[in-house]
């Protein structure tokens, strides 16, 4: 059993045209193991050295037994497919995701600290015009409405990730969710991390923070 004293429920919230923390409740600030929400990251790094240009990928085994079947950026996104971006990192060249990250303010797509996690997911909504974040946002707007996120039940662009916990005791692993709302303009960044759940019922807790 969880003891009660655990909180399940991490959350931090920003306004995202100012960037000023709204609401925080994270019990400390050491980096985190992004999990899934590296993905858009790693797309913008293998378009930069592939004229922003994404493959379709037949995906037959991923973490949905059955697979995702021949997939494309968007839907890759939505329904965070691992195939497709484990694909996409292979490819990459050595170098070329840590250049990413640190333009967006990340010291590693593998480690960061929730704080700036969600302020890179800010920047990536502002760059909208930009080669190849266009299609990364479309994905994510796609994961809130039919995807891995559907349980947010709004209208915005969401990616859910589940990476290995970091609680005591321990869990198989943590459900990371980031919302930018609405998808038009968001105003709000939210990054919630529930423990002992995967990222889809992040979505659902996100839903109610939303409220």
């Amino acid at each position: 059993m969880i003891p009660a004293a655990l909180v399940l429920l991490s959350f931090l919230r920003m306004d995202v045209r100012t960037g000023r923390v709204l609401e925080r409740q994270w019990q400390d600030d050491r980096p985190i193991h992004p999990g899934s929400l590296a993905k858009p990251f790693i797309a913008l790094a293998y378009a930069q050295s592939h004229q922003f240009r994404f493959p379709e990928i037949t995906c037959t085994r991923c973490w949905l037994p059955r697979g995702h079947g021949r997939t494309g950026l968007r839907d890759a996104i939505a329904q965070s497919c691992n195939t497709y971006f484990d694909t996409l990192r292979a490819a990459l060249g050595p170098g070329e995701l840590d250049a990413v990250a640190r333009r967006f303010g990340l010291r590693s797509v593998d480690e960061a600290r929730p704080e700036e996690l969600l302020r890179a997911y800010i920047e990536l909504s502002r760059r909208a015009a930009e080669p190849g974040v266009n299609v990364i946002l479309e994905g994510m707007r796609l994961a809130a409405k039919s995807g891995t996120a559907k349980r947010l039940a709004h209208d915005a662009l969401a990616k859910t990730g589940t990476a290995p916990c970091t609680h005591i005791p321990k869990s198989p692993g943590d459900g990371f969710v980031v919302v930018l709302y609405p998808a038009v303009q968001p105003r709000v960044a939210l990054l919630a991390r529930l423990h002992g759940r995967p990222g889809s019922h992040a979505a659902a807790e996100a839903a109610r923070l939303l409220q």
